[in-house]
């Protein structure tokens, strides 16, 4: 018989938590060994994925635990295939349990295209001189970071504005993740280009007490400064717009642990079944219809990630499951964030959920985020529990975009939050799409219902950085056979960055939708919401 540790009882929770994040290294189960942890604190240099040319390029030097482990930082050098491009001194002892600094590069000095940057840290800790690149993690690469260099903005059309819908903070902190700063997120989104992000932090993180994440706070001193910080921060005028949320975890039609994203709404919901907090205590406070039904108008709510597969010990021991279709059709629920910043064979299996749920007449709002925390130019995970790290590049803030329509170009937190929950929004992590319907005597946008329907205009453009257009279809939804076909077809053999074209409708079905796809030579992707009909 094999005798065990004596673990507190939420490790064997924690032992399947080790998922998308800055990888919180510090905490291990009572008695067993870490390889990864150490008596310093995180370091982390993250930088954003993309710029535009001329555009000041953030470097982004994040610590964590610092308050258990004292440092001073020296000095950022930033390096190009062993050529420094630049330093910056910084001199700044740091004894905070979360701080970060940041310094900018030039991008004018520096040409067009792709980049790699080796940052070097150099740090004083325990009055001894060390250096580390990208990260003093166990385990990493070190390798550069990747950034893209691009001669363009993000391709676009009049009105268009584009966020990051589910993005982590540092107020998701507990015993194994922790995302950046709501200020740094704004620096980061305002490089890449960015107009908006919604700051979607775990339910069971914000009622965390603000300096010991295994207990909770019955005044919810951690929430209030969220939303008071995100107000603060929203208060000036132009600036990146920071829509308030909460991914709140919640019961599905099994009784199962699911995710459901909520925007802009001024009551806290808790939700603690998955959070391993407590042995046995895998039930979440609410289901998916309690919730929905206590929001008001100016609150959204979408599932998260609903055909994402929990792995087998999340199933086993927290109770996670998956969104299913009778979840999904409840009234009230706004849309699904299907596309999570993962790769192909998530997207399509995503993307096919969502048109089944088209199909049977539901009018849900997709939308595309990357569940990242941090993790801006490189995600870090832990691999084998203690033991390993892994690294790779899906989930990064910004990666899939939501591109919104808004009214008179209006860009304010109401505007925003209205055209998301009109439908009037697209995903792409490359291409700009337009699709508008029009009838004898009006013009219908995404997410609308037209009776009629006579033509309709689809605009598509791209940049050299996401590759010229390859293909470009337009969908139809025939509600009464419930199966999609390809509409109109076009493909490009030529370096096509722009496409408009007008089609002429006929022999549509009584009932239905159209909506458009394209992707690149580059393999990015676009899918517009559907504009719906009923003859």
């Amino acid at each position: 018989m094999t005798i065990l540790p004596h673990f507190i009882p939420s490790d064997w929770f924690h032992f399947s938590f080790f998922l998308i994040l800055y990888a919180e290294t510090h905490y291990r189960f009572k008695y067993l060994f870490s390889y990864l942890k150490k008596n310093e604190p995180e370091i982390i240099a993250d930088i954003p994925s993309r710029v535009t040319l001329g555009a000041q390029i953030p470097v982004l030097l994040i610590l964590k635990d610092a308050d258990k482990f004292p440092v001073l930082i020296k000095e950022l050098s930033i390096f190009e295939k062993k050529r420094l491009i630049c330093s910056q001194k910084i001199n700044t002892k740091v004894n905070a349990n979360y701080k970060d600094i940041s310094f900018f590069i030039n991008s004018n000095n520096l040409s067009p295209g792709q980049h790699q940057f080796d940052i070097k840290i150099s740090y004083i800790i325990n009055n001894k001189n060390k250096n580390c690149y990208a990260d003093n993690y166990r385990g990493t690469s070190h390798d550069s970071l990747p950034i893209y260099i691009s001669r363009d903005q993000l391709p676009s059309f009049e009105n268009c504005i584009f966020g990051d819908t589910h993005t982590h903070t540092n107020y998701t902190s507990d015993q194994v993740e922790f995302g950046a700063s709501l200020e740094a997120t704004r620096l980061m989104s305002r490089a890449m280009g960015l107009d908006f992000f919604c700051a979607t932090d775990h339910s069971y993180d914000l009622d965390d007490q603000e300096n010991n994440y295994l207990k909770n706070d019955p005044d919810l001193k951690k929430w209030k400064d969220f939303k008071k910080t995100v107000k603060n921060l929203n208060s000036n005028p132009g600036d990146v717009i920071i829509i308030p949320g909460e991914e709140v975890s919640v019961r599905n039609s099994e009784d199962k642990n699911v995710h459901l994203l909520i925007y802009n709404s001024d009551r806290f919901f808790p939700g603690a079944g998955d959070s391993g907090e407590k042995w046995f205590r895998n039930l979440s406070d609410f289901s998916i219809s309690e919730v929905i039904n206590e929001l008001n108008n100016s609150s959204l709510a979408l599932s998260a990630h609903p055909s994402e597969i929990p792995p087998f010990l999340q199933r086993l021991l927290i109770k996670r499951g998956f969104w299913k279709y009778q979840d999904c059709i409840q009234n009230g629920l706004n849309g699904l964030q299907f596309i999570n910043g993962g790769g192909n064979s998530s997207i399509e299996r995503s993307k096919n959920f969502w048109t089944k749920l088209l199909l049977q007449g539901n009018r849900l709002t997709g939308i595309a985020g990357n569940d990242a925390h941090g993790n801006f130019s490189r995600f870090r995970q832990i691999g084998f529990p203690f033991i390993t790290m892994k690294e790779h590049y899906l989930h990064l803030f910004g990666k899939w975009r939501t591109g919104i329509y808004l009214k008179n170009n209006k860009r304010d937190l109401k505007t925003t939050l209205n055209a998301l929950k009109s439908g009037n929004c697209f995903m792409t992590n490359g291409p700009a799409l337009l699709l508008e319907v029009y009838t004898a005597n009006d013009r219908y946008s995404m997410g609308e219902i037209c009776t009629e329907p006579v033509k309709c205009k689809i605009k598509v453009r791209s940049t050299a950085e996401f590759g010229s257009l390859n293909s470009i279809k337009i969908i139809l939804g025939d509600l009464d056979k419930k199966q999609e076909i390809i509409y109109y077809k076009i493909s490009h053999e030529k370096n096509i960055f722009d496409f408009h074209q007008e089609i002429v409708m006929n022999n549509l079905p009584e009932q239905g939708y159209l909506r458009m796809e394209a992707t690149t030579v580059n393999q990015c992707q676009a899918f517009s919401n559907p504009i719906w009909f009923d003859n």
